[in-house]
């Protein structure tokens, strides 16, 4: 959308009517050539103001005046904030004549019913059940396991970046763009450290879990020592071991997840890492999966996790679970509430350092935290 001057302001006494003509106000006048910036910052968008003009900024000195919004601004509002064309153009004219700028236009639709109803914020509890049979854990494990070991044979690339330039047809062209965002995943680890006084010499072994086709792993092994890689797709690790291999990382081992058993037996580490995975898994197996991370760390080691948290709507019933199909060619999402992330945490003997909110979800009625924790 275009951006007004934040500087550009208009006098007024009274509303506009309901045709969008001022009434009485008091705008200030041009007289004279200025130049007129539509979009975008005044030193990169200028052009000359013909007289009568009204769209755009007018600047000469001190005088200035809005321009009105236009039908395609409020059009990309209705898709951008609310996700759906606008009823009519009547509609539409409507949010012309009302809204003066762009930061207006903005609020009123932010402050509307049908966006707060999508706000997780205002959502309920949401039951989640957890607490299963090991027999039933173990059948959602596998399930998880062989959508993933699909995946990895399909689209290994696109599963873990879920955008169309990473579909198995175009990725030679955006491999660099793809493991370039995994850089900026570690430089975000880097920093959490950092401001949390962890002294990065005291972190000789890092463990990853789901470490996919090697987005982010090759960029800890070029941190830290020694990295232990693990994922439940054997598709997906054949293809991280062959990128980090071909980037000359030696000091990565990477193992499969056979079994849901299998968590107990995770090399210790000092920092354990997982990223845009723990969600793809159901409360239950989430909840066991965490617990096993925390159990692997050393003393004073850290964890750096993300997971959602909430979603308006969502709920988990173990049994009705399992008698649904799996999602075909595709992945589920899962919440664990922050209340039992806390709970795991605490029970397994571990501080919180840091919890923020983050874009991973990407879902608007949905909440996804990134959290640091240590060891006491």
């Amino acid at each position: 959308m275009r951006q007004l001057l934040s500087y550009a302001k208009t006098e007024r006494s009274q509303e506009r009517d309901p045709g969008g003509s001022p009434t009485s106000s008091r705008e200030s006048s041009i007289t004279g050539y200025g130049r007129c910036y539509s979009e975008g910052p005044a030193h990169e968008r200028p052009g000359w103001r013909c007289p009568g003009q009204r769209a755009g900024v007018t600047i000469l000195n001190s005088s200035f005046r809005l321009r009105m919004i236009s039908s395609q601004e409020v059009v990309m509002a209705y898709r951008l904030i609310l996700g759906r064309e606008p009823e009519s153009e009547a509609v539409v004219a409507d949010h012309c004549r009302r809204h003066e700028s762009l930061s207006a236009l903005r609020a009123a639709f932010l402050n509307s019913a049908e966006f707060q109803a999508r706000v997780a914020d205002y959502g309920p509890s949401v039951s989640v059940d957890i607490d299963v049979e090991p027999a039933m854990l173990q059948q959602m494990f596998m399930r998880i396991e062989e959508c993933w070991q699909a995946l990895g044979e399909t689209e290994p690339y696109w599963s873990v970046a879920s955008c169309d330039q990473f579909k198995s047809n175009r990725f030679a062209a955006h491999a660099g763009e793809f493991y370039d965002s995994g850089k900026r995943d570690m430089e975000r680890l880097l920093v959490w450290l950092s401001r949390n006084r962890i002294e990065l010499e005291s972190i000789r072994s890092c463990a990853e879990y789901g470490c996919g086709v090697g987005r982010v792993t090759t960029w800890l092994c070029a941190q830290f020592p020694r990295v232990f890689a693990y994922d439940i797709s054997a598709p997906h690790l054949r293809l991280a071991s062959q990128r980090l291999s071909e980037d000359g990382r030696t000091n990565v081992t990477f193992s499969k997840i056979a079994t849901i058993s299998s968590l107990a037996s995770l090399e210790p580490a000092d920092l354990v890492v997982t990223l845009i995975v723990l969600q793809h898994n159901p409360p239950p197996v989430l909840a066991h999966i965490l617990r096993a991370l925390l159990r692997s760390i050393r003393p004073r080691g850290v964890a750096f996790f993300q997971l959602p948290t909430y979603g308006t709507g969502y709920g988990f019933d173990a049994c009705q679970y399992l008698t649904r199909a799996a999602p075909a060619g595709s992945f589920e999402m899962h919440v664990l509430p922050q209340q039992s992330v806390f709970q795991i945490v605490h029970d397994e003997g571990f501080a919180v350092l840091e919890v923020q909110p983050d874009h991973f979800v990407g879902r608007p009625n949905w909440i996804s935290n990134t959290f640091l924790v240590q060891r006491r």
